[in-house]
């Protein structure tokens, strides 16, 4: 175990995180959903990376430094800037579409799997998100908050009354 002083602000990212929860859980429970989902969340994720951070971490390999600049734009080919650029707002229209096809709560999983699935992720992986997301719409959004879903096309034919 190697600490670092990186490791201190995802410390600090923990100990607000559990702040919060704590704070939340002391309010009504529809007021503090939010901050308890998303709290508990990334109380988990950001232990897990600070424990793959010090646990993996051995002094003969250098780390380096990400670099946060923007790349430019001159040094790339714009027919690959415009194609990426269009196929990203492609996905984005045909989500909006699906969306108002078969419904929000459909649409979602739809398209996580089938995004997933598109760029390479195994097919257990793709399924395992789809699930994921499916089980926080449907558990956090419609069985929680009671998120009233507008209407859609084919929506109440193919999920019933979800």
């Amino acid at each position: 175990m190697k600490f670092k002083p990186g490791d201190l602000f995802t410390i600090v990212i923990i100990a607000v995180l559990i702040a919060a929860v704590v704070a939340a859980s002391e309010w009504v429970l529809r007021a503090s959903i939010i901050v308890l989902a998303l709290g508990g969340i990334g109380i988990v994720l950001a232990t897990a990376q600070l424990l793959i951070d010090v646990l993996t971490r051995t002094s003969a390999t250098p780390r380096q430094t990400p670099k946060y600049e923007l790349p430019t734009f001159d040094q790339i080919d714009p027919r690959v800037t415009l194609w990426g650029s269009l196929e990203i707002w492609g996905w984005l229209i045909g989500l909006v579409i699906v969306i108002k096809i078969i419904g929000l709560p459909l649409a979602m999983p739809l398209f996580v799997l089938s995004y997933a699935k598109f760029y390479g992720a195994s097919w257990r992986l793709s399924t395992l998100l789809a699930l994921m997301i499916a089980a926080f719409v449907f558990g956090v959004y419609q069985q929680i908050m009671h998120v009233y879903w507008p209407e859609s096309l084919l929506g109440d034919l193919l999920a019933g009354s979800l």
